[in-house]
């Protein structure tokens, strides 16, 4: 009787938006005009679907018997306690759960709720959390609330839309780490593809934080009034990506990964990343670095039958800086040493290369030991001291003849890239500060999405 009665209201309810409608069409070219016409005709489908999806669920419930008790993960009983109904906003309108029942263990404390399966994390639907997470992932909460309000789906603050992109990605960073934990076992971590080849490279980009444990502390004759205040510094943002090449050399698929983390913990998502990327069964596997040594040992750890290569793009930085070092602001002299010099790592010749960044650093003099790191780093004398190392060091890494005769890739403008397309452009907009969790909540969010595994986060609620 009580599901009869449900649907005739949602027929009588029906006919009423019916009526709306056509009233305001009638009212097309005095009352309305063509925007506001389909706005209200939107909000009246949008009521008609809310009190569809709430009247539906209602009966789905009511026709269900509610069990007495439900088995507890602990090993005990959860009992059933009562009704607890609450309202849940959706892209449609609020509705109410109202057949929600509560089930608690006596022994262990556990609580569940059946009939719950339409919420997120949140009082959310899944889908209002979609499409709350998809607008904050790529803009400022501010502008992730005007969209949302201006396209029609749902109306709530910036810190509303900020609770729940870092809640989804915290979700998102915990299975992560449950993932790295049993990369372990192949079968845990199944491939999502078998590539023929497959490129990873490694890459950092600073990022403005700001955390309540940093404070700035005043001194006796100039205090900070009021609490202490927050200090503003940068820390690196480690960035991977993982992508497909073909025997053509043309990149393919491409995934990512960011982290603040210590280096030790970014290298498993390194090996999760590339397990999911089919690693093991790839017929050619590429490493390419900016030259840094703990680049290296992470191929090197991780990926000990890849071949190393040291990008072309960070290996004429390197030239330009020596380049620099010497000429200054002679750019007519400036570019034709760089000239020379690019021509000979092309062509494979490094000695000749570390020759001429020899020479350079002789013509300067020896570095000044007495000079401070940060003083090091500006240094003439010093970089092209250091330069010759850092040609050196990576001389077994720039076979670019070989590479290219190969079809391997041999510059990381893709990595490059990434920490633009997965960092810069979402956050370091000018003034834009980040608490730690809170960045790495976001760039989970990003990768998820970048990787195209965006509607996995939204894992299904089966009702018992």
């Amino acid at each position: 009787m009580k599901s009869a009665k449900a649907i005739l209201d949602l027929m009588s309810f029906f006919v009423q938006v019916v009526k709306n409608v056509v009233q305001a069409m009638d009212g097309f070219g005095t009352v309305y005009d063509a925007r506001s016409l389909e706005a209200y005709i939107e909000t009246q489908t949008k009521a008609l679907g809310v009190l569809m999806f709430e009247t539906c669920w209602r009966i789905r419930m009511q026709d269900r018997p509610v069990p007495v008790s439900r088995p507890c993960a602990c090993g005990y009983t959860l009992h059933h306690k009562g009704v607890r109904p609450r309202e849940m906003r959706t892209v449609l309108g609020q509705m109410t759960l109202d057949e929600r029942h509560y089930f608690q263990c006596d022994h262990c404390g556990t609580v569940e709720y059946w009939g719950d399966e339409l919420r997120g994390a949140s009082d959310f639907s899944q889908l209002a959390e979609d499409r709350i997470a998809f607008m904050g992932k790529d803009g400022a909460f501010d502008d992730a609330a005007k969209a949302l309000k201006h396209l029609g789906l749902i109306e709530l603050a910036s810190s509303t839309i900020r609770a729940v992109c870092e809640r989804l990605g915290e979700r998102l960073r915990a299975r992560t780490d449950h993932q790295a934990a049993q990369q372990h076992c192949p079968e845990n971590v199944p491939a999502e593809e078998k590539p023929v080849g497959l490129g990873i490279s490694v890459d950092g980009v600073m990022l403005g934080r700001i955390d309540p444990q940093h404070r700035r502390r005043g001194s006796k004759e100039h205090k900070v009034p009021g609490k202490t205040a927050l200090k503003h510094f940068f820390h690196e943002v480690k960035t991977l990506v993982i992508f497909e090449f073909n025997r053509r050399g043309e990149t393919l698929r491409k995934t990512y990964q960011a982290t603040q983390e210590r280096v030790e913990d970014f290298r498993e998502k390194v090996a999760l990343e590339a397990q999911k990327r089919g690693v093991q069964t790839a017929q050619l596997l590429v490493f390419l670095g900016d030259g840094a040594p703990w680049v290296w040992k992470t191929a090197s750890e991780l990926f000990p039958k890849a071949i190393q290569i040291l990008d072309w793009y960070h290996a004429m930085e390197h030239v330009w800086a020596v380049g620099r070092a010497k000429f200054g602001t002679r750019e007519k002299e400036l570019w034709a040493w760089v000239k020379v010099r690019e021509t000979e790592l092309w062509d494979g010749n490094v000695k000749a290369v570390i020759a001429a960044v020899k020479v350079i650093s002789a013509e300067l003099g020896a570095p000044d030991q007495t000079l401070s790191e940060t003083a090091r780093a500006v240094d003439r004398a010093w970089i092209a001291y250091r330069n010759i190392g850092y040609f050196e060091d990576n001389c077994q890494r720039m076979n670019y003849p070989e590479y290219r005769a190969k079809n391997l890739p041999i510059g990381s403008g893709v990595v490059e890239s990434a920490c633009k397309h997965v960092v810069a452009s979402r956050m370091k907009h000018a003034g834009m500060r980040w608490d730690e969790t809170g960045a790495e909540n976001i760039l989970a969010l990003r990768c998820h999405y970048l990787n195209g595994r965006w509607d996995s986060l939204w894992e299904q609620k089966v009702a018992v």
